[in-house]
């Protein structure tokens, strides 16, 4: 694993977690599940990787007890290949 303050654990199915939701019915996030050690720390690294992409900051939502990241917009190929790209 990666020399890194927190770890993505993968899925049953050995996927990397991340997904696509929609809440009230046209929100579009996009969903980093499983997440272990210090997420807030994965969640800058989430906006340093998405603030390029986007020409801002993108808005995030930490979830400590559950282990989830939630970003507002579709970005799941890129988290996952991001995600890839550091070990995980």
């Amino acid at each position: 694993p990666p020399d890194l303050p927190y770890f993505v654990r993968r899925s049953r199915m050995h996927n990397i977690p991340v997904y696509k939701d929609i809440t009230h019915g046209n929100r579009q996030m996009t969903v980093i599940r499983k997440v272990e050690g210090d997420i807030w720390a994965l969640q800058k690294d989430v906006e340093d990787f998405l603030s390029p992409l986007l020409g801002k900051a993108p808005i995030t939502q930490v979830n400590e007890v559950t282990g989830t990241l939630r970003v507002k917009g579709y970005f799941d190929q890129q988290l996952k290949a991001w995600l890839l790209e550091k070990g995980f």
